[in-house]
């Protein structure tokens, strides 16, 4: 089952796709592929491979696989596909390889013999692999090509996203609706000291921001044009959340362009007034720059910085000390090394981990949540979150202190609505970030997104009974940030993916996950209205080994409890279903015939 989930497909939707491509027998096969549930994709077993709606098979090849997940040298037949590289160990042999195409991060090709090749593959989700290919095969000179071609398109449209022919019948498109959002927070209710401002229509002012914003109700459109100047790329403090009873509230931007000269801008100081008046219980606001207090500094040097006290009335500024997006590389590569070698000292391996300094990180980013939810929720203040532009560690804080804060984003649907709107809608570059499509990696890639994940995984360790998602939809959606089987995590920000017609032209990620939620829930789920507050400590930080140990040739995923519960609520909705079935049928009524 977990298998199924990391691949992005359910028993349901193999059914589906046997019935698309090879009719109820090819579905049949689909659903007996005897994989183990309990095994990360690196050990799934032999099974049967069916086209999706869409994909095309572009060649088919006998190749010999050498690779960290397997023990020794695999013969099988390599599949490459328009969506993927599908690897099927030959008859006898335990292994199968699916990898989507988009997921590549590099290719390289090198010469071993005289009449062979190896083609080297590494995934952005902790996955090297490297075939042996036959240059006598016919089609050989084909695959390298090929895949380079398919894997790194020149246009994003490209993406197989397009392709894909899955229909759903409830749109995910639709799953965040910012009046109705903004309402349910109560920021829209009549006589609210916050207003919707539609001076962003049509992208006009700010292209990185969504159309439609909140900012507090005295600011008017000619004051939001002349502060845009004043913060870095145009970013102004937009709301994202607005407390329930002591109105204090999470607004968002980037740096202000104060510089070495100490610019000051009073449209700006006016606006961060009037978010301090809109809650009447404290007469304090807080400003969070998530950077490190070298960073803010040096940005002085570019004409940028941070807020001065001195403009600003009754604030208190504090530093995130999160590092930027390179450190986060950095860090990442040093864990992806470790995970990867085939050579690892048992003995140090908690030393190699804490040597990576990926813990440290996300201990970082924690740390900074919990404490804008607890100035939120326990010093009744208002917040206002940036770093340099305000999509990468605004995007995480924001997001996270929202989770802590309100349940609602701790249920399935909101969850979804929570990373629409923090992080799709305010523009985090998912194309800069990810690189999808593109084999030139960019000094800007870097798993910022990931990173968030794997904060939200921490703290359902902390609180297993108060989310009503699984832990399997964090896994399941990052491994989707890198497939481009869905148009949802494509290309910079929403202006983007209008012009590129995402939502007429892909699938959301969230049609897919709302027809199959119920394998997304948590079976040990009790509804919990009050804030949490993890207490963030080096001693409660662990690996997501879910994730990034996914493909480690000696790691076995294994929760034997958690999956026993999976399935006995699936039984329960099985009997449920027959009694539903029995109940209607002992109501219809009876035909009697009666002769002449």
């Amino acid at each position: 089952w977990y298998q199924r989930r990391v691949r992005g497909m359910s028993a349901v939707d193999e059914h589906e796709q046997g019935q698309y491509d090879g009719g109820a027998d090819a579905a049949e096969r689909a659903d007996q592929t005897g994989s183990d549930p309990t095994q990360p994709p690196s050990q799934q077993t032999h099974g049967s491979f069916v086209q999706l709606p869409g994909e095309e098979l572009k060649l088919q090849q006998e190749v010999e696989c050498v690779d960290a997940c397997f023990d020794g040298h695999i013969r099988g037949q390599l599949k490459l596909t328009t969506y993927r590289l599908f690897f099927t160990a030959a008859e006898g042999e335990p292994h199968d390889l699916d990898i989507p195409i988009h997921s590549i991060l590099k290719i390289d090709k090198k010469s071993q013999a005289e009449n062979s090749y190896s083609l080297s593959v590494q995934c952005k989700q902790f996955l090297s692999v490297r075939f042996t290919v036959n240059k006598q095969e016919r089609k050989s000179k084909d695959l390298y090509q090929t895949l380079t071609k398919l894997a790194f398109p020149e246009e994003g449209i490209k993406l197989f996203a397009y392709e894909y022919k899955k229909r759903h019948k409830d749109s995910g498109w639709e799953i965040y609706d910012f009046e109705k959002e903004y309402t349910r927070i109560g920021a829209l209710k009549e006589k609210s000291k916050w207003r919707h401002s539609a001076v962003n229509k049509d992208f006009a002012l700010i292209d990185s921001y969504p159309e439609h914003i909140v900012v507090p109700a005295e600011i008017s459109e000619e004051f939001i044009k002349k502060s845009t100047y004043f913060r870095s790329i145009g970013r102004i403090p937009a709301l994202s959340w607005l407390h329930p009873t002591n109105e204090a509230s999470i607004t968002r931007c980037s740096q202000p362009c104060v510089g070495l000269s100490k610019k000051r801008c009073e449209e700006d100081e006016a606006m961060i007034a009037e978010i301090r008046k809109a809650t009447t219980k404290s007469t304090h606001i807080y400003i969070c720059d998530c950077r490190p207090s070298v960073n803010a500094h040096a940005n002085k040097a570019k004409g940028k910085g941070f807020e001065l006290g001195e403009y600003y009335e009754n604030i208190e500024f504090s530093f995130g000390n999160i590092e930027n997006i390179h450190e986060v590389r950095n860090s990442n590569n040093r864990l992806r090394d470790l995970v990867t070698s085939p050579n690892i000292d048992e003995s140090k391996w908690l030393s190699s981990v804490e040597s990576t300094k990926w813990l440290h990180h996300v201990q970082l980013v924690l740390q900074e949540a919990v404490k804008v939810a607890s100035i939120i929720e326990n010093k009744k203040s208002s917040v206002v979150v940036h770093c340099s532009d305000g999509w990468d560690r605004t995007s995480q804080i924001t997001a996270l202190a929202m989770l802590l804060l309100d349940p609602y984003y701790r249920t399935l649907v909101g969850f979804q609505v929570l990373i629409e709107k923090e992080w799709l809608s305010f523009g985090h570059q998912f194309q800069a970030r990810t690189c999808h499509g593109t084999q030139d990696i960019t000094t800007d890639y870097s798993p910022i997104f990931i990173q968030f994940l794997d904060c939200v995984w921490q703290i359902t360790q902390h609180y297993p009974y108060v989310f009503q998602f699984n832990k399997y939809i964090l896994t399941f959606i990052a491994q989707h940030v890198h497939s481009c089987l869905y148009g949802t995590f494509l290309f910079d920000n929403a202006r983007e993916r209008r012009d590129k017609e995402v939502r007429s032209k892909t699938q959301s990620l969230w049609s897919y996950v709302n027809s199959v939620s119920t394998e997304f829930m948590n079976p040990l789920y009790k509804e919990n209205k009050g804030v949490i507050l993890p207490m963030i400590s080096m001693r409660t930080i662990r690996l997501w080994r879910e994730y990034w140990m996914a493909y480690h040739p000696f790691y076995r995923y294994q929760d034997p409890l958690f999956d026993r519960m999976m399935e006995l609520v699936h039984l329960r909705d099985k009997v449920a279903q027959n009694c539903d079935e029995l109940r209607a049928r002992n109501q219809a009524p009876v035909k009697i015939a009666v002769s002449s």
